[in-house]
């Protein structure tokens, strides 16, 4: 799991195209809830080759991560992580599959801490007719702690990339840094698109996402476990070669349940009607961008009263030989992390991966998210009602160095801050500034077909 820039020594250029491809099969889930990628008109269809037959990647690996500060002001804890990941890539045009499965075990060495397990899997699968496309995918984690770098959403474990594509942090486990124990985060989605003309086609999708937080120790978590259904209509036109746009309508509703779900947790919907357009600049750089207006009404308009905002998201993509780079926006609403009932979200985030030959690669990540809470919060010393609001920031470097054919060793430095202007979130939410260290070495084979097994 904590691999995919290991992967990248000893295998150079197969993990990205691998995490591209399932990027491309995963329609809306590096979006805010009410904007949606641009649809893709379905091309020339090749071919079916055989269903087994494609590029399968797997790496073990074992580290020391160390955490400065994420228990308390000056508190250190160390933990010894044994890990793994596999990538496949199923070459096949007309049923394309894509799976990356990342998992592990953290061992505490001290603090009270007992053994923990992660894992982060995406599984994406297609289907391509003359005039359809059909297309089903499916993200799931289970986390320790809030997800920040990599692949995992772990830090210091060596997973560092440049398209967090899968990662947890993009779901409904992403956003504002809890201090909640173990949490299982699903997304699920599906979506089909029907060729009118040779440019234009008009698509469908759905989805649904839950956030759940587990027992510790026999007590329930403080967490806020959340879910939430939409769905999006969109009529899409190819431009020319290097262009798309598209215009889509969507309709989200999100709910919440659990211990902390009492009466003062309204669910509540959002309407959206929105503009992308995406194009092709050059071999090595391509740009994308959605916006639209975004009506947020509720079950109760006292806690939350109905307002209009724009959802937006815009991504500008770098590939060339030895350099990946992706800059993001997103904004939008969306449930609140298990922290907020309901919040408003702008976040940017940036990933840069670089190999220096045949035995070097470097790569960094990092994301700023302003989250204001959509409820109001009436107490009383303020005159007016109050939405709790947090600045979350966080990133990673990590440095990797081939030893062998089927060996590498990395180091990682990964840190994050997280602030808020009312003091009673931060009795739920991390507070103050983190660092974390990793070392490592990695066990990573070259890649293989599986029509060669």
């Amino acid at each position: 799991m904590k691999n995919s820039m290991k992967i990248q020594i000893v295998a150079p250029g197969l993990m990205l195209p691998l995490l591209l491809a399932t990027s491309a099969l995963s329609y809306g889930q590096a979006v805010p809830a009410g904007v949606v990628a641009v649809g893709q008109s379905p091309g020339s269809t090749a071919p079916n080759l055989s269903a087994l037959d494609g590029v399968v990647h797997y790496a073990i690996s074992a580290s020391e991560v160390v955490q400065y500060g994420y228990y308390g002001t000056g508190e250190v804890s160390t933990s010894t992580v044994l890990s793994g990941d596999i990538a496949y890539n199923a070459k096949s045009v007309v049923k394309p599959f894509s799976l990356i499965f990342a998992g592990g075990l953290l061992l505490p060495n001290g603090n009270g801490q007992g053994l923990t397990t992660f894992q982060n899997v995406g599984v994406s699968q297609g289907y391509v007719t003359r005039n359809w496309i059909f297309n089903i995918n499916d993200s799931f984690s289970f986390l320790p702690e809030s997800p920040t770098t990599g692949l995992s959403g772990v830090a210091g474990v060596g997973d560092i990339g440049v398209v967090p594509v899968t990662g947890p942090v993009i779901g409904p486990a992403g956003g504002v840094l809890s201090t909640f124990g173990n949490r299982v985060s699903n997304y699920l989605s599906g979506s089909v698109e029907r060729t009118i003309t040779r440019e234009t086609s008009v698509s469908g999708s759905g989805s649904y996402g839950i956030l759940h937080f587990l027992d510790v120790n026999g007590q329930p978590s403080d967490g806020l476990d959340s879910s939430q259904i939409s769905g999006v209509v969109a009529l899409n036109h190819r431009i020319n070669a290097r262009s798309s746009a598209s215009v889509n309508a969507v309709y989200s509703t999100f709910s919440y349940s659990g211990p902390e779900a009492g009466a003062g947790t309204p669910n509540f919907l959002t309407k959206g009607i929105n503009v992308s357009y995406q194009r092709v600049l050059s071999h090595t750089l391509s740009f994308a961008a959605s916006a639209g207006p975004q009506w947020t009404t509720s079950s109760d308009s006292a806690l939350i009263p109905s307002t209009l905002s724009v959802a937006a998201s815009a991504s500008l993509t770098y590939s060339r030989r030895f350099t990946n780079a992706v800059l993001s926006y997103t904004r939008g609403v969306n449930s609140g992390s298990g922290v907020l009932p309901g919040s408003l979200s702008d976040s940017i985030s940036i990933g840069v991966g670089r190999s220096f030959g045949r035995n070097w690669a470097a790569s960094a990540s990092g994301a700023y998210t302003r989250t204001s809470g959509i409820t109001e919060l009436p107490i009383l010393t303020v005159a007016t009602p109050v939405h709790e609001q947090f600045d979350t920031l966080f990133g990673g470097l990590q440095l990797n160095r081939r030893i062998s054919s089927n060996l590498s060793a990395y180091v990682s430095y990964s840190a994050q801050d997280q602030s808020t202007n009312y003091s009673l979130g931060s009795l739920n939410a991390l507070s103050g500034t983190s660092q974390t260290f990793g070392v490592g070495i990695t066990f990573s084979p070259r890649s293989t077909r599986l029509g060669q097994f």
